[in-house]
């Protein structure tokens, strides 16, 4: 049977492995955030590259069709130009 003192004792954590787990935690928060670190790096250069290609893409595209694009850009400047001039009369 344990005595009064080892009963005690027994509640409490000992200090070293409270050490230790916190030694643990630490290690473990530090992997984490590197490899998130790493993900983000990955996922944020994959989006920079997609809308490179994309803009380049529009941008030949519009090239290639400058007098559809003129006609494009024309005829939305009228459609917005009539239904804000529209919006003026009472």
């Amino acid at each position: 049977m344990l005595g009064w003192n080892e009963r005690k004792s027994s509640r409490y954590l000992d200090p070293e492995d409270l050490y230790d787990q916190l030694d643990s935690m630490r290690s473990y928060l530090g992997d984490l955030s590197r490899t998130v670190s790493k993900s983000t790096k990955s996922g944020a250069s994959s989006a920079k590259t997609y809308v490179t290609h994309t803009a380049d893409d529009a941008e030949e595209l519009m090239k290639d069709n400058l007098a559809a694009s003129m006609l494009l850009a024309v005829g939305v400047g009228v459609v917005l130009g009539y239904f804000l001039g529209r919006g003026g009369e009472e």
